[in-house]
C-alpha cells in the first residue's frame, strides 16, 4: 500500500519506457517537480538490456542513429566514452543464400538468377508510378514488380506484422528500400555495373554494455525518488474535461494536476473513468499490438555470424529477425562465445504465445540448423522472454481510428501525450528525446 502523501507532484509522468524516461529526464534538468509510474519491477519498458547468465542482450536489435546532434550529444553526456561507434553489417536468409541488407543491386544481380535478374527488370519497366498506393502491399508491387516484391517484402511483411500485407499502411515500407530504384537496377542487370547505396544499416553507435545503459543512466540522474516501480496505472478517473485522479494497482488514488501519458492509447481508453463513447472504445479496440518472443541461445563459440542482424522472409523459419549482441559490443559475452536472440513476433491469442520455454526451443531448433549447423554440446544456457505490446499493427485505416482516439485524449486540458505507444508513431530513441524536451517546455510547470 502506497502512502498517497508520497505520491502527491505537479507532474505524474506515466510509463516508464523511453518516452516516460526521456520525460522525467528534461523535467529533472529543468528542477520541476514530477513523479514517474512504472508498472514493473524496473524501468526501461521494452528498451531494455536482459542476463542470461554471462551473456547480455537487448529486448530487441536495438540502435542508436546519429540523426539529431543534440540529441547524441544527451546521450554521450550520459554515457560517456562507454559509447561507441558500430559498423556490423545486416543480411537476409532467403533461399539458403545471404543477400544484403538494405537491399542492395549489386548484391542482388551476383545472388540471383539471371533469368529472375530480367524478369524483375522487366517488371520495373512496365511499373507505372503515378497513382498512390493505398496499401503496403499495393506500394511494394508498384514500387519493384512483382517477384522482387514477393521474394523479399511481401512475405516479411506478413510475419512480422500477422497480417496480409494489402491490409497494412504504406507507413511500414520505412526508408530502407531507397537504393533500389530503377535506373541503377537497369544499369547492373544489362551492364553489371554495381553500386552501393549511400546509407548503410551497418554503422550506429552502441552502448558498451547494452542498450539498456542508456534507460539505467535516464533513471540514475532522475533518480530512485522520482520513479515509483510496481506502479500500475489501473483507472484514470477524469471531471469537466479535467484528470482529476490515477489509481495504482487498483486501490491507490493519486490527486493530479498535469498528467504526461506514454501508455498504449487503447488501454488507456479502456482505463478511462467514467468511460469515453462508445464510438470511441470501438477505435481503442480496433488497434492491434504485435506482442513479441525472444529465444536466447548462449552458445561456446567465438562468433555465429559477422553480422549485427539477420532477417528471414521465409515462411518455413518461425522467427523474423536473428542477433547477435556481441557484433554490437564484445563486452555483450565471455571471451570465446557469443549469444543469439531469435524473435518471433505473434498476438496474445496465438498458440506460440502460451507455449513452454522447451516447445519453443524445438520449434526453432531445426530452423536454425539451416542457417548455420549448432551443436547440441555447444548450447551453454536457453531462455524465451515474452513482451507483451512490442509494436502496434499499422493497418489501413488505422491512421483514421488513432485520430479519433488522440483527438479526444486531448480534449483533457491537463493531459499530454507521447511515446510510440500513447501516439502511434514509429519512432526511435532519439525523436523519442526531441519530443521529451518539446513537452517539458510546453508544461504549465515549465515556466517557473
Amino acid at each position: 500500500m502506497f502512502e498517497l502523501k508520497t505520491l502527491n507532484a505537479d507532474i505524474h509522468i506515466l510509463g516508464g519506457g523511453p518516452a516516460g524516461l526521456a520525460a522525467g529526464y528534461y523535467a529533472k534538468k529543468r528542477g520541476l517537480d514530477f513523479l514517474l509510474f512504472e508498472a514493473g519491477d524496473q524501468p526501461g519498458g521494452n528498451c531494455r538490456t536482459l542476463r542470461l547468465g554471462e551473456f547480455l542482450f537487448d529486448t530487441g536489435a536495438h540502435r542508436l542513429h546519429d540523426k539529431d546532434p543534440e540529441v547524441t550529444c544527451e546521450i554521450k553526456g550520459l554515457l560517456g566514452n562507454e559509447l561507441s561507434d558500430v559498423a556490423a553489417p545486416s543480411e537476409i536468409f532467403f533461399q539458403d543464400e545471404f543477400f544484403s541488407f538494405p537491399l542492395q543491386m549489386g548484391n542482388l544481380v551476383k545472388r540471383l538468377d539471371r533469368k529472375i535478374l530480367l524478369q524483375i527488370a522487366a517488371e520495373n519497366l512496365r511499373v507505372k508510378r503515378r497513382k498512390p498506393a493505398a496499401s503496403f502491399g499495393e506500394f511494394a508491387l508498384n514500387q519493384y514488380g512483382q517477384t522482387l516484391a514477393n521474394l523479399f517484402l511481401l512475405n516479411y511483411s506478413r510475419k512480422l506484422w500477422g497480417a496480409d500485407p494489402h491490409q497494412l499502411s504504406t507507413d511500414v515500407s520505412g526508408g530502407r528500400m531507397k537504393g533500389l530504384d530503377l535506373a541503377s537496377f537497369v544499369r547492373e542487370v544489362l551492364l553489371g555495373k554495381a553500386s552501393r547505396p549511400g546509407h548503410l544499416d551497418g554503422s550506429f553507435l552502441y552502448p558498451k554494455y547494452g542498450f539498456g545503459m542508456i534507460v539505467d543512466k535516464m533513471s540514475e540522474f532522475i533518480g530512485s525518488k522520482r520513479i515509483r516501480l510496481n506502479s500500475r496505472v489501473s483507472r484514470l478517473v477524469h471531471s469537466r474535461g479535467r484528470l482529476v485522479r490515477v489509481v495504482l494497482n487498483d486501490d491507490a488514488e493519486v490527486e493530479v494536476s498535469t498528467v504526461v501519458n506514454t501508455l498504449p492509447l487503447t488501454l488507456s481508453a479502456k482505463m478511462l473513468d467514467p468511460p469515453p463513447p462508445p464510438e470511441l472504445l470501438a477505435a481503442a479496440n480496433a488497434v492491434k499490438y504485435r506482442n513479441l518472443i525472444l529465444c536466447v541461445f548462449g552458445l561456446d563459440r567465438p562468433s555465429f555470424s559477422p553480422n549485427a542482424s539477420l532477417y528471414f522472409p521465409g515462411a518455413e523459419f518461425p522467427f523474423t529477425r536473428l542477433y547477435e549482441p556481441k557484433n554490437r559490443s564484445r563486452h555483450m559475452a565471455p571471451e570465446g562465445q557469443t549469444a543469439i536472440v531469435l524473435e518471433l513476433p505473434c498476438f496474445r491469442e496465438d498458440a506460440v504465445w502460451n507455449m513452454s520455454a522447451e516447445a519453443l526451443r524445438c520449434s526453432v531448433w531445426e530452423a536454425l540448423q539451416r542457417v548455420k549447423p549448432i551443436a547440441e554440446g555447444e548450447v551453454v544456457c536457453f531462455a524465451t522472454y515474452k513482451l507483451s505490446f512490442a509494436y502496434p499493427v499499422l493497418e489501413v485505416g488505422l491512421v483514421e481510428h488513432v485520430k479519433r482516439l488522440v483527438a479526444y485524449f486531448q480534449t483533457f486540458e491537463n493531459l499530454h501525450l507521447t511515446g510510440r505507444s500513447s501516439l502511434f508513431r514509429y519512432v526511435h530513441l532519439h525523436d523519442l528525446f526531441k519530443a521529451g524536451k518539446e513537452l517539458v517546455l510546453d508544461l504549465p510547470h515549465a515556466e517557473g
